[in-house]
């Protein structure tokens, strides 16, 4: 009654708690369903807002995981010009447009493939074109002096020189401008200008990219950023433009809008310059990199620290050097705040998950205590009732063996006391010749198997399961095989005895009538039959169990 008392008192607690915990729990939670109303709708006004660069985006998030595609395309056409390469006698030709292939996808191999271009190259115009290449290449991956060394080396020895001369040369004097100290910067880009509007003087078309982009680039420099922007647009409404060129543009305006205070058209330039990149395998960029720096200042870090992450990997992998430093000197801002991100984040959701893990403890403890009351109250009832039968087995065997050593005792003293009535009534009669009949009523061998069996029948009383589990310790083929109505034979005889404890040789070859030296041969071979050592043996030995096995 008492016990019954007592798990109602603590089931009638624990109901207690729980109930009085989920009310405070539902307070809070409506206390909370404001805030996250109020974020949730500023969520959605968020998203309504940037709704079309959210939108652009998803399609650059595309056209990235879709390189894969518009590297497959690349490779088929640098295969078949690889194949034409074979057949032609126009090699400077095919190496030219194998370098049109590589010369913004692999920095290692546009080196190669122009100085391929210089062994076929025959005419003056095929030297100075395949000298232009090779510095743009030097441009493209950071190497500025040998770059500058080419252009300088190709005005010395040349009066007139192409279009891509001016414009690369003055390409790099900005790019020389942007690395350089403030004292050269005007230098630089006045020279770059220059260069730029020589270019123009080979042109008429005013529909042209080709003409416009110079004008464009010179009025960036000079800071007329609003008539640069028209020039660019201009510049793009050549049909005729290609996808790296488009990228050149539009990253251009891109920095342009940004000078102008419109960031939301900023980035979405950007957006379209990284398009264009992907689509055509420029690797040595600089869209995606400014394009990771404003959206990290707009708040979308994830967005930032993938972008940063490909811009990184595909400036490493161009070897664009100067790429790789501008890169590395935002990487580890937005890498941290997005790692300060992540942590607030998880923070959240740990409290979440702290709230949640503390509904469930509260509800399932008092369960837990009642099953594990109930639990240690089987098992103890279990581990008494298993003790019980333990000792009603060890009982019986125990009065059976009494029972049986009494009656084995009294056959013994009645065959004793019999044998010397027999003879004391012969000598005394002087029946010499009953006298000598006597030894022969008595049969020892019979007396000797009746009482092995009897010994036989208490070890198996004792240990059930004996044969079976000590052939288990031999190898299969090694097992005893015991005869009809045969108990035991002598070998499991002796290591029966030597389970209950008598483990002298001379005692268990006394009990069985046998010599030592028939014991210590019969336990050696019989270990020989198995596989374990006679250390482990005797351990397994000992560990057959005694009477029957608990279920």
């Amino acid at each position: 009654n008492q016990e019954n008392l007592l798990s109602k008192l603590a089931i009638f607690l624990i109901t207690k708690i729980i109930i009085v915990s989920l009310q405070k729990i539902v307070i809070i939670m409506k206390k909370c369903y404001l805030l996250f109303l109020i974020i949730l709708l500023f969520n959605e006004y968020n998203y309504a807002l940037n709704s079309p660069i959210s939108s652009q985006l998803s399609e650059l998030d595309i056209v990235l995981e879709s390189r894969h595609v518009y590297d497959s395309i690349k490779r088929d056409r640098i295969d078949s010009l690889c194949v034409v390469l074979d057949v032609t006698d126009d090699t400077y030709s095919v190496y030219k447009k194998l370098y049109e292939e590589y010369k913004s996808y692999n920095y290692d191999t546009a080196l190669i493939i122009v100085d391929k271009m210089q062994l076929s190259a025959d005419e003056s115009v095929q030297i100075i074109e395949t000298s232009v290449c090779k510095a743009f290449v030097f441009l493209s991956g950071g190497l500025f002096k040998e770059a500058y060394d080419v252009m300088e080396q190709l005005q010395n020895d040349y009066d007139s020189l192409p279009i891509d001369y001016y414009i690369t040369y003055a390409r790099l004097l900005y790019d020389m401008a942007d690395y350089a100290g403030s004292s050269m910067v005007e230098k630089y880009n006045t020279d770059g200008n220059e260069l730029m509007l020589r270019a123009t003087q080979g042109l008429n078309l005013k529909d042209s990219a080709r003409y416009w982009y110079p004008l464009a680039t010179i009025d960036l420099r000079n800071a007329d950023y609003i008539r640069s922007i028209n020039r660019f647009h201009e510049a793009l409404k050549d049909s005729q433009i290609s996808l790296h060129d488009s990228a050149i543009y539009t990253s251009s305006l891109a920095f342009l809008y940004l000078q102008t205070g419109d960031t939301l058209s900023a980035i979405s330039y950007y957006i379209k310059a990284a398009e264009c990149d992907a689509r055509s395998l420029t690797y040595e960029t600089v869209a995606l990199r400014m394009l990771a720096e404003l959206l990290y200042e707009q708040g979308e870090y994830a967005y930032a620290d993938k972008y940063i992450r490909i811009a990184m990997h595909d400036a490493s992998r161009y070897h664009a050097r100067h790429r790789q430093v501008a890169i590395s000197q935002i990487l580890p801002i937005i890498e941290q705040r997005n790692a300060n991100l992540i942590e607030h984040r998880n923070f959240i959701a740990y409290i979440l998950l702290a709230i949640v893990f503390l509904l469930l403890v509260i509800g399932l403890i008092g369960i837990l205590i009642l099953i594990s009351r109930n639990k240690e109250i089987h098992k103890a009832q279990q581990t008494i009732d298993n003790i019980n039968q333990t000792l009603m087995v060890a009982n019986k065997v125990k009065e059976e063996l009494l029972s049986s050593l009494m009656v084995g005792h009294s056959q013994y003293l009645s065959a004793v006391e019999k044998y010397q009535t027999d003879i004391k009534s012969n000598v005394a009669n002087r029946r010499i010749n009953e006298l000598m009949i006597i030894p022969k009523n008595v049969d020892a061998h019979l007396q000797r198997q009746v009482l092995n069996h009897r010994i036989d029948e208490m070890l198996l009383r004792i240990f059930p399961t004996f044969v079976n589990d000590f052939n288990q310790l031999l190898r299969p083929n090694e097992r005893f095989v015991l005869k009809k109505d045969e108990l035991l034979n002598t070998q499991l005889r002796i290591f029966a005895l030597m389970r209950l404890g008598i483990v002298h040789h001379e005692v268990i070859a006394e009990i069985l009538d046998n010599s030592i030296n028939t014991i210590y041969t019969y336990k050696t071979r019989t270990i020989n039959r198995s596989d374990l050592s006679a250390e482990q043996f005797y351990e397994a030995l000992m560990s057959i169990p005694s009477f029957a096995p608990l279920k």
